[in-house]
């Protein structure tokens, strides 16, 4: 027995025949169905093809509870939805939505909901690629969602963002036994965050789908440990290559948690190791120090959109 309601992810065309078989109810009245379709441009810029990334594991579960509380919401006997992932050319269908109700007015409802919610809270992010060759990705928006899906209550980091740093490409990463790069490292005022994409303008933007370290938070205080351990006071923070400069947070705490900072969703993931580049970076013994008490930082994921903006000192401790 098929179930009522469901959300699914696939990366093969969209079987809309059988998804629309599934919604046949003896007691349903109407029955609404929605196919959104990849168009030939957009924004005024003529499009040759799309292709869509997702964070599976919180896109399956954010699909399915949109699904289930529009489903409550509208009195409704079953509610489907399939995203696709993957590459898509003109005139595939990229999502499909259908719901079953006893009633019609409720069916177009529903199924309008369900689609805007997936539009706006669907951690998925589409690749445009345009007809002159150039390429946009397009994350979703979750204060966009017109159905107004109140967020979770998430801890708040009343922390201070100190400095912010983006870099186009790696000078550690991939260089062992080679030359450090020679890509540089700009300070921002502020930055946008992409869900599940990273820092725009930053060299992991995109790096692949539900990649851990999407941002990187590093404590200011981690920085004059190492000021007054190598005797270097005037040491940049930006030697390090983390993103975020931050104060006032216990950053080991929040690996495997969600958080929210400056009204934007992030998952802790995992602690960010420092490699031996340091030691040439910084000092001979910078690595090893880095390694202790959590001063290498922490990975994080970008769960929802927005700006984030060097704000100062903090005036209390998350």
């Amino acid at each position: 027995m098929p179930l009522e309601i469901r959300f699914a992810l696939t990366d093969q065309p969209i079987n809309i025949p059988a998804l629309a078989a599934e919604l046949h109810d003896p007691a349903a009245g109407a029955v609404v169905t929605f196919e959104g379709r990849v168009r030939n441009h957009n924004d005024s810029r003529a499009v040759s093809g799309l292709e869509y990334h997702a964070y599976p594991a919180l896109a399956l579960t954010t699909g399915q509870r949109i699904l289930e509380e529009e489903a409550a919401r509208h009195g409704i006997l079953r509610a489907l939805a399939t995203h696709h992932t993957g590459p898509l050319d003109i005139g595939e269908a990229a999502v499909w939505v259908g719901v079953a109700s006893p009633h019609r007015e409720a069916a177009f409802d529903a199924a309008r909901a369900i689609m805007q919610r997936l539009k706006y809270e669907l951690p998925v992010w589409k690749k445009e690629t345009y007809v002159d060759g150039n390429t946009a990705w397009i994350g979703p928006d979750n204060s966009s969602a017109a159905t107004g899906r109140p967020r979770e209550d998430l801890p708040e980091w009343h922390a201070g963002l100190l400095e912010i740093w983006i870099s186009p490409g790696n000078d550690f990463r991939g260089h062992h036994g080679m030359a450090r790069g020679e890509h540089g490292i700009v300070g921002l005022s502020e930055v946008a965050c992409v869900a599940g994409m990273g820092l725009r303008g930053d060299r992991y933007f995109g790096y692949k789908p539900d990649f851990k370290g999407q941002v990187t938070f590093f404590d200011a205080a981690a920085v004059d440990a190492v000021r007054d351990q190598f005797q270097c006071p005037d040491l940049s923070s930006s030697v390090f290559r983390r993103n975020l400069i931050v104060q006032g947070v216990d950053l080991a705490a929040w690996i495997g948690k969600s958080f929210c900072f400056q009204g934007i969703e992030f998952e802790g993931s995992e602690e960010c190791k420092p490699c031996a580049w340091m030691d040439l970076a910084v000092a001979p013994g910078a690595e090893a120090f880095l390694r202790t008490r959590f001063r290498g930082g922490l990975r994080a994921r970008i769960l929802t959109n927005g700006m984030l903006t060097v704000s100062g000192k903090a005036s209390t401790t998350a």
